[in-house]
């Protein structure tokens, strides 16, 4: 018999010293249930106990319907235990979460709106959480496929951002601290979910020291509720997930066949550009002069994103189009692949020389971003893991050059190194010994 979507009356009973019908252990309380309402008692509408399947229902004799004291035709119900995780993931929703809303109702406008959104995150996140426990072995894909209405609210989070540009001055660095905390939730892709999300919350004092020197407790109240938030994300990552959600699960049997993970291969690249290389493009977009620079009459940082953005969508085309649909091509084959990618790093290299040239205020970062995307390169060599790491191990005293600017600087640079650990992630998922071509394909 289904018990599936079925309505209940609920109902509780002291549970009296006797013992519970399913678990056989002492409880204080005892709940039950039925299709039809108690005797004397006739509620507006019947309550839905969720999925109820007979291993989660008992149906006691009469004798211990009157022994328990409990109506005739009622079944016991036995709640599944909740997984470890996810038990810490809802004291962290009802205790620091809970805080960092009150924190953002105390400020109002789109910091009260951002609020909502980022409470939407963490909800979706939860029931992904759910969902991606119950597979045996977690995938990219899988995670991709749940991880949308995470990604519906985290836009939602951008875009109290942008309107927070058109309300009042003082809620504006509110807004893009918390945006760009926010980017911890792409943890559930990173292969050091822990280190992922410590990146994240050294970044929350670039705005964080221009909210607290405004006059009022809730201002750095609200800076402090949002690192506690952050900080309680981390510890559940380090206590239930250190190894990243992909290996939560209990992996593949020998006796499984193997397939190739082409739809997983594009929906984590996909997944990379929202969670990394979005929120890099608005910092560099919005990126002021340092002190004391003088006027601009164009802003190579716009035509910086604009070839970042470009080279990650050529990518994306590249694996989605042709990697996951190809066997491993010819060399002359392969020069053709890679044209668009050459191309765009090749404008990258003339922006870097004509800021060379320039000496302009933005120089440093041009520097920065040119050297550091030469890593996109790791589609044309034999071992991309490392080729990768090399990159991201060569960056450091460019970044604190860039760092030592101001804050929104020190921003910059760290979302640009959470973009190439990203990357890096990727690779050592998909393609740590070369680009991982289909063996069935074309």
């Amino acid at each position: 018999r289904s018990w599936e979507a079925m309505a209940f009356y609920p109902g509780f009973v002291q549970g009296g010293g006797y013992q519970n019908f399913v678990s056989g252990m002492a409880v204080p309380n005892m709940q039950y249930a039925m299709q039809t309402p108690p005797h004397g008692h006739q509620p507006a509408t019947p309550s839905k106990v969720g999925y109820m399947s007979p291993a989660q229902c008992a149906v006691p004799t009469a004798m211990e319907c009157w022994r328990w004291g409990i109506p005739a035709g009622a079944v016991i119900v036995s709640k599944p235990k909740l997984a470890a995780s996810l038990a810490a993931y809802d004291k962290m929703v009802n205790g620091e979460l809970k805080a960092f809303i009150n924190a953002c109702k105390a400020l109002g406008g789109p910091v009260e709106v951002q609020g909502k959104a980022v409470s939407e995150a963490f909800a979706a996140q939860r029931g992904m959480l759910e969902q991606a426990l119950k597979l045996k072995k977690p995938s990219m894909e899988a995670i991709g496929k749940l991880a949308g209405e995470t990604q519906a609210a985290m836009h939602k989070v951008e875009e109290a951002c942008e309107a927070a540009a058109a309300e009042a001055a003082t809620l504006r660095p509110h807004t893009r601290m918390v945006a760009g905390a926010m980017s911890a939730m792409g943890w559930v892709i990173a292969d050091e979910p822990a280190s992922y999300i410590k990146d994240t919350l050294n970044a929350v004092p670039v705005y964080g020291r221009q909210v607290r020197e405004l006059e009022g407790e809730e201002h750095a109240g609200h800076v402090q509720a949002l690192t506690e938030l952050i900080k309680a994300l981390r510890a559940l990552v380090e206590a239930h997930f250190a190894k990243g959600l992909l290996k939560a699960g209990d992996g593949l049997t020998d006796s499984e066949k193997y397939e190739y993970p082409a739809k997983e291969m594009v929906q984590s690249f996909r997944l990379l550009i929202t969670n990394t290389v979005n929120p890099f493009l608005r910092s560099a977009r919005t990126l002021a002069p340092p002190p004391g620079s003088g006027p601009l009459l164009t802003n190579p940082l716009e035509k910086l994103a604009g070839i970042c953005e470009a080279l990650f969508q050529a990518q994306a085309t590249m694996i989605d189009t042709q990697v996951t649909k190809l066997r491993p091509p010819s060399e002359d084959a392969l020069a053709d692949i890679l044209e668009p990618t050459t191309d765009i790093l090749n404008d990258l290299e003339e922006l870097e020389e004509q800021e060379q040239e320039a000496a302009g205020p933005f120089q440093l970062h041009v520097q920065l971003v040119a050297s550091g995307l030469g890593a996109m390169a790791w589609v044309s060599v034999a071992s991309p893991q490392l080729y990768v790491t090399e990159i991201l191990n060569s960056i450091p005293t460019l970044m604190d050059k860039v760092s030592a600017l101001g804050e929104t600087h020190a921003e910059f640079a760290a979302l640009y190194k959470q973009l190439l650990r990203g990357l890096l992630g990727y690779v050592k998922e998909h393609h740590a010994n070369g680009v991982n071509w289909n063996p069935a394909g074309k």
